[in-house]
């Protein structure tokens, strides 16, 4: 009986709550338009930073570009469906002030003939009609984009999940059994869609009375909902599809999604047809570029000296001039270093990484250094360790304690303690003497070392770029060095050229970037733009 009373005010709570609900609506749907509007540079700045710092394969940039893409889409339901919200709460809300001071429609007052005085009485209705319409359609579009991001979200998670399984797989069996990933993937994917159709059939899978089909799908279906996170909204999704108003609603969500994330954005107007086509994803942007001046190629076009927003900037594709206007004896420009050059230094020029590529973590830094320098560094401590032992060796035939190492001391620590403690306290002695100087020495080994890798990344790299002015190559004349550009924090070389050979007036530069095919090992590709600029004089 107190259960039951419970229950009771329970219900009478959420009756009353429903009907102010809107207040809580309105009030959400405005805080949250503005967010929504103020975030578009938190995105695109989480754009550029992906597409920037993510490496050209493997599983993290496919997570990231995946996650990028489904926040896009999320900013795009949540505002459309949240400013149509809003807009018709302000309607609903001037109709229930129109009817306190009008009342109900008096179609007679109107004097219209009979044919439309049943036409507007019939399909228009009274006035409460329209006001308890707009008022379902309100809450319903409300509770549909919470519903539709949701939705929306668990499609990605799924797609997210292919892929983490698909590397997995990848790195435990190895590249020769990928006819087995393959065939594991597709199973994969087979029993999600099959729930998949079961959700967009509105549970025709469910409805299958035979006993040991509903078994066995029970527990497909209860793994898929897990890892898809969709027994969140579950809930909300039946008792969304159980009422035939908001049913018809729940079919549109897929076309609805692909109007507002693929159709809608790519329309665009054409007012000067014959304006050339000249960006750098064209086919002829090769070929003409020389005839157009890109503000994608030119620092002084991208607003960094006035503080302009990462969301205003272009992100540097391949090269960028300082400026398209030099009146100094020497030119600047910047080449980005792209991702796939990771496989080309690697691969073809056999340099080795200074961190492992992917998604890693600040806290575990220490684990993705130089592999080079890890040899060195393990090297230089044998070599320490083999000192300190035999030195213990001498003071342990001569009745000395060596209180600095004993037998369980690795290399790695061997090294790391004679750091700590600095230069040994008796330089006369001939095994701390040795000791230091050994140390000495792997410490320049590893500057040489480490210095000859710079500068072997810097050769490699000026080689893929092979510039000209006027047909005649000046890569010979370029000084570089390792830069990060502050238009996005894009990473590679700054370079200065002369230009006192030339003479005033139009001059090409024109870049020959040979790109690392991925796909196939030792295969190039060439990216070629002509970029003209001008050397003006000084009055």
């Amino acid at each position: 009986m107190e259960e039951n009373t419970k229950k009771n005010i329970f219900a009478e709570w959420l009756e009353k709550l429903q009907q102010e609900s809107w207040q809580l609506e309105l009030l959400i749907s405005g805080f949250a338009l503005f967010g929504i509007w103020e975030s578009q540079g938190m995105l695109n700045n989480f754009g550029h930073y992906v597409s920037v710092n993510a490496p050209s394969s493997g599983a993290s940039e496919s997570v990231l570009m995946i996650f990028l893409y489904t926040l896009l889409a999320a900013w795009v339901i949540f505002f459309i469906n949240l400013l149509f919200h809003v807009i018709l709460r302000g309607l609903w809300i001037g109709a229930i002030g129109l009817r306190y001071v009008s009342g109900d429609i008096d179609y007679d007052s109107l004097d219209f003939s009979d044919e439309f005085n049943k036409y507007f009485k019939k399909r228009v209705g009274r006035f409460d009609d329209y006001i308890e319409r707009l008022e379902k359609v309100c809450s319903v579009i409300f509770a549909y984009t919470f519903l539709l991001f949701f939705i929306f979200l668990s499609c990605s998670i799924f797609i997210i999940i292919c892929v983490l399984l698909a590397n997995t797989l990848e790195y435990l069996l190895g590249d020769q059994d990928k006819d087995i990933v393959v065939i594991l993937i597709l199973i994969f994917v087979f029993f999600g869609f099959i729930v998949f159709l079961d959700f967009i059939t509105l549970g025709a899978l469910k409805k299958v009375r035979n006993e040991k089909f509903a078994r066995a799908y029970s527990y497909l279906y209860r793994f898929f909902s897990f890892i898809t996170l969709s027994f969140i909204y579950r809930p909300l999704l039946y008792n969304f599809i159980d009422y035939k108003y908001t049913r018809r609603l729940f079919w549109f969500s897929i076309p609805y999604i692909l109007a507002i994330t693929l159709v809608i954005p790519n329309f665009f107007l054409e007012g000067t047809p014959h304006f050339p086509s000249f960006e750098p994803w064209d086919d002829e942007f090769e070929d003409f570029s020389k005839y157009y001046v890109s503000k994608r190629l030119y620092d002084d076009e991208r607003n960094l000296e006035n503080g302009g927003k990462w969301a205003d900037r272009n992100q540097i594709r391949t090269i960028s001039l300082s400026s398209r206007e030099f009146s100094e004896s020497h030119g600047k420009l910047f080449l980005r270093q792209k991702k796939s050059d990771e496989k080309l230094l690697t691969e073809k020029y056999g340099i080795t990484s200074y961190r492992t590529s992917g998604l890693s973590h600040r806290i575990f830094g220490n684990n993705n250094k130089d592999s080079l320098m890890q040899h060195l560094e393990k090297q230089k401590s044998t070599a320490v360790l083999k000192m300190i032992r035999a030195r213990k060796a001498e003071k342990e035939a001569s009745g000395e304690v060596d209180t600095i190492t004993s037998e369980s001391t690795s290399p790695f620590m061997a090294g790391y303690e004679l750091e700590a403690r600095g230069k040994v306290s008796n330089p006369g002695n001939y095994w701390d003497q040795q000791i230091d100087s050994t140390r000495t020495y792997w410490q320049h080994k590893m500057r040489a070392a480490e210095e000859d890798k710079l500068v072997k990344i810097m050769e490699a790299l000026k080689k893929v770029n092979q510039l000209s002015i006027n047909g005649n190559s000046i890569n010979n004349k370029l000084s570089c060095k390792f830069y990060k550009h502050p238009n996005l924090d894009e990473k590679g070389l700054l370079c200065y050229f002369p230009l006192d050979s030339l003479s005033p007036g139009e001059h090409v530069l024109k870049l020959d970037r040979s790109i690392y095919n991925t796909r196939f090992k030792d295969s190039l590709d060439h990216f070629i733009v002509n970029i003209p600029f001008w050397k003006i004089t000084k009055e």
